[in-house]
This record gives structure tokens, sequence and C-alpha cells, in this order.
């Protein structure tokens, strides 16, 4: 016990500290095993002395165990051991009886740990008052100073009600699992109803789903997805929060299954990525240019247009191309193809639609554009091969689009949906 103290608490504390202070005693012990006390335990669940720091009502009200007595000193011998005891009956109830005295020590020699604890964290003046005038405070226990805070020191005033809704609130930050969360909204609500204050079921949903919106863990097509559920599915807190489980779950096995080995062909995919983002760009470019062409054909700034065009052309074309560099060079260890912070999850869905099916030497299966192959290719790269087809790729671009590259109207398309690039 002494092993783990409590953080000091610097001056009058507040029902802040008075709730982490409780809360700290009572998962240290919580954590005392052999010992032999049957309101220590359910069918289920051990709860060590866990009562001895929040008292009998609380006690209740979280286990559903209502035996909880304080225990008396054992005496030396069982009583219930005479003259006439047989001697195997007498060898087993003396082995039970050291047990119940082994626990009956165990107990004090925790609770003093746990009352040492609580002072060193504690300012005397603050639980003087319980101080005794021959033995000082060696029979003080753990919920007498709780109690003593509580009831003195840190009373549960407006203000306090307050900071503990305000605390419930507490958003959900990357280093807390989606599981966690959940977990501690439920606790949370049901700890807060003993100190009167009351978290309605659908103020939970709303916090907790405002979240789930809040973190960009989700794409789009999850969240699309989400909308469409019954409505008593979106109204249980319960049943949102298996759905959005359920993804985070997945999630974490691909994460898993796609480590490691598979850290070069992501890199490889991220730079094809990168690439294929860059070769939208241009055909967008070579469109406005186009546009702007036509517009400025009866003008006398023609000339003009069509040069400073050109030279904005050149610019973003080198820029993609510094792009495509440096994603190739620092992104090594990158997983694009992973939902949570991944450039899959933050790229907005294609809209532009592709030749499904075809083949582009430069851009590889399915390339952008509805007659867009290794012979029609308006950005054919250097070393282009016009007589490159999908059977005989001439060494070219093996580029497979991912979900969001392929416009939703096509991804049902038979020669893309639930494959990949061939590798023959």
């Amino acid at each position: 016990m002494r092993a783990n103290p409590f953080a000091r608490v610097h001056g009058r504390p507040t029902r802040a500290d008075y709730d982490r202070l409780k809360s700290d005693a009572g998962a240290l012990a919580s954590e005392v095993e052999d010992i032999t006390y049957e309101w220590s335990k359910s069918a289920t669940d051990d709860y060590g002395l866990l009562a001895d720091i929040i008292g009998t009502d609380e006690y209740y009200v979280l286990t559903d165990i209502d035996t909880y007595a304080i225990p008396n000193e054992p005496l030396s011998y069982d009583p219930a051991i005479t003259n006439v005891t047989l001697t195997h009956e007498r060898k087993r109830r003396e082995e039970e009886w050291d047990l119940i005295r082994q626990s009956w020590f165990i107990r004090k020699g925790c609770l003093r740990g746990v009352v040492d604890n609580l002072r060193d964290a504690l300012d005397e003046q603050f639980y003087s008052q319980l101080k005794h005038r021959l033995t000082a405070y060696r029979n003080v226990t753990p919920f007498q100073i709780l109690n003593h805070l509580d009831d003195r020191w840190c009373p549960l005033d407006v203000q306090a009600k307050k900071e503990l809704r305000r605390t419930y609130y507490t958003k959900w930050d990357a280093d807390e699992h989606l599981t966690a969360f959940g977990k501690r909204l439920n606790d949370d609500q049901i700890v807060l109803v003993r100190s009167d204050v009351a978290i309605a079921d659908e103020d939970k949903l709303q916090f907790y789903l405002e979240e789930i919106y809040d973190s960009n863990k989700f794409d789009k097509q999850d969240m699309l997805t989400w909308e469409k559920q019954p409505v008593a599915t979106k109204t249980d807190f319960e049943l949102t929060r298996q759905y959005f489980e359920a993804i985070i779950k997945a999630t974490d096995s691909y994460d898993q299954n796609v480590g490691g080995g598979n850290a070069k062909r992501n890199t490889y995919e991220s730079a094809n990525q990168m690439a294929e983002y860059g070769d939208e760009l241009r055909e967008w470019i070579q469109q406005i240019a186009s546009n702007g062409v036509t517009q400025a054909t009866n003008t006398q700034a023609k000339d003009a247009k069509i040069a400073t065009m050109e030279d904005e052309i050149r610019t973003l074309t080198a820029t993609i191309a510094q792009l495509i560099a440096n994603t190739t060079k620092n992104n090594e260890n990158a997983k694009p193809n992973t939902t949570t912070g991944s450039n899959a999850t933050r790229r907005p869905q294609m809209k532009k639609t592709r030749n499904m099916g075809a083949y582009c030497h430069s851009h590889g299966f399915h390339p952008v554009g509805d007659n867009h192959t290794s012979v029609i290719c308006g950005w054919k790269k250097e070393g282009h091969k016009s007589e490159a087809t999908w059977t005989n790729r001439l060494n070219g671009n093996t580029n497979w689009p991912t979900f969001k590259a392929v416009a939703l109207s096509q991804h049902d398309h038979p020669a893309w949906k639930n494959k990949s690039a061939p590798t023959n």
C-alpha cells in the first residue's frame, strides 16, 4: 500500500481532490487478495476491501452486495473445536481458522496503509478533527477520513455539482479507445447519481455522437450508413456503441494485419495515390486552360492570357512533381488504406467517372476519363507506350484505384468490385 502513494493536495482540498483520493483508495483496496470475507466478492467479481473505503450504502448500490459488516478480530483459536472434535475435523477447522485470522491481519494492514497514504496527501488541518486524545490516528479508518472530507471540507454544493457535470463531458481524445470512452460515460453516469447529479440518457447519447462526428475517425461512408440505421438503433446508447465499436474493431484488425512486412508496399501505394491526384489535377488544369482560351478568342488579350496560363500550368506541374517525390521519400511507414487519420479518409469521394475495365500505360487500371486508354491519353508520361493493354502492360503503371478514388456510381462495376491489380 505504501509503495503507491496518493498525489499531494496543496491547501484546502476541492471536490475533485476528494473524488480522486476516494478513487485511488478504492482502486488500491480492491486489489487485495487472499481474504475470506463473503461480502468481498459476488458470483462473478472480486471487490477486495472496497467496501471498507466507500461504506455500506454506496457499496450496495455499486455491487448489489448487502452483507458488508466490519469484522471483529478473531480469537486465537476456533471456539468450535472441543475435546470431542475428531482429529480430521480438528485439522480442517484449524486450517480454516488460520485463513480467517490471516484475512483479518491482511485487512488491518491494508487499511492502515491507505490511512497513511491519505494523511500524507493532505495537510493535517483538514483531518485533525479526527485525532483522538489518547490514540491519535491509530484507530481512524479510510472511510472516516473520506467521510470527514465530504462533510466538512468538500461539500457537494452548487459549484461542486456544476464541476462534476462539466467533468462528465470530458472530450474523447486520441489516447482513449472508443470502447473505454463508452464505458466511461456509463460508469460515470452511475457514480454521479450518488452525488445527486443526473445525466439523462439522451444527453449521454448526444454527447457520444458529437464526439464521434468530431473525431474524424469514421469516413463519410460509415456515417452515411449510420444515418440510415433504424430509429430504435439511433436512439439507444448501447446499440449506438455496438455499431461504432464494430467499425473500430474491424479497423484495428485491419491495421494489425497490414502492419510489419507491408510497410514498403504501402509506401508505393501512397506514392501511386499522390501520382493519381496529380494526374487528375493536371487534367482539370487543362480543362480550365481550354475554357480560358475559348473565352479569350475574341479579345485582344488572347496571347497574353494563353502565355499566363502556360506559366501557371508549368508551375503547378512542378509543384505536383515535388509533392510526389516528397511523399515517396518521407512516408515510408504510411498506411494509406487505414481509416483512422489516413489519406483515404481525408480525401473527398471521387465524382469524375473512370473508363472501367480499361488500362493506360501512364495511369494504370481504370484510368480517369470515359475514353481514357493507353492510346487515348491526355497526359502521357515519359516513356509512355500507346500499345500497352490490360494483359500486355509493357512494364507500365499498375495503380489500382482505391474506394475513394472511384465514383460511387461505379462501385459495383464487375471489373473493379472486390478485385485488385493483376500480378501476371
